[in-house]
C-alpha cells in the first residue's frame, strides 16, 4: 500500500525527494511568498529563509548536506520558477528541452560547463523551459546538480543528451 502523498518519504530516494519537494512547493496551500523568496534567490547570494522552512517543515527532515544545498536550492529555485504542475516522472529533461526548441550550442555549453558556471546555464535552460510552459522530470535535473563523480557524471550528460536528439525535430 503507498504512502498518501502529503507524507514525505519514509526511506527517500532522489526521486521521492525530488517529487516531495514539487508537491510542497506546488501544493495550494505553500505560501506564495516563500514561493517568491525561492524564484528572487540567485547562486552567490545567502539562502532564503523559505528554503530553510521549505526543508525543516515540508520535508519534515534534516537539512541536507553542505556540500548540497546549493543543488538542492537550485531544484527548490526551478520548482518555484516552473510552476506548480513542472515535475513530469518520466518525460526526460533532454526531451523537453528539444521538444522546446532548445539550442544544440546551449546545450553543449550547460553539459561541458565548469562547476561554478553550471548553476547559471541550469538557470538559464530552467527559465527557458519556463518560458515555453514545458515539463520535464526534475530528477534528472537533480542527477545533473547533484552528481560529482566525473563518470557518473557523464552517464547523466549522455542520458540528457539522448533523449535531446531522440526527440529532436527532423529539419527536412
Amino acid at each position: 500500500m503507498s504512502e498518501p502523498a502529503h507524507t514525505p518519504p519514509k526511506t527517500p530516494t532522489l526521486a521521492s525527494t525530488v517529487g516531495w519537494l514539487a508537491h510542497a512547493i506546488g501544493a495550494e496551500h505553500y505560501p506564495n511568498g516563500d514561493r517568491a523568496a525561492l524564484r528572487r534567490w540567485a547562486p552567490g547570494q545567502p539562502l532564503p529563509l523559505a528554503f530553510y522552512r521549505l526543508w525543516l517543515r515540508q520535508m519534515e527532515g534534516d537539512l541536507p548536506a553542505e556540500a548540497a544545498t546549493q543543488a538542492w536550492m537550485l531544484l527548490a529555485w526551478s520548482l518555484a520558477t516552473l510552476g506548480a504542475e513542472a515535475h513530469a516522472p518520466g518525460r526526460p529533461w533532454g526531451q523537453a528541452l528539444a521538444e522546446s526548441g532548445f539550442a544544440e550550442g546551449r546545450l553543449e555549453r550547460l553539459l561541458s560547463a565548469p562547476a561554478d558556471v553550471r548553476p547559471d546555464l541550469f538557470m538559464a535552460a530552467v527559465r527557458f523551459l519556463a518560458a515555453k510552459g514545458e515539463r520535464f522530470d526534475l530528477t534528472e535535473a537533480a542527477q545533473f546538480l547533484l552528481t560529482s563523480d566525473e563518470d557518473k557524471r557523464e552517464a547523466v550528460h549522455r542520458r540528457i543528451a539522448q533523449a535531446f536528439y531522440r526527440h529532436l525535430p527532423k529539419n527536412d
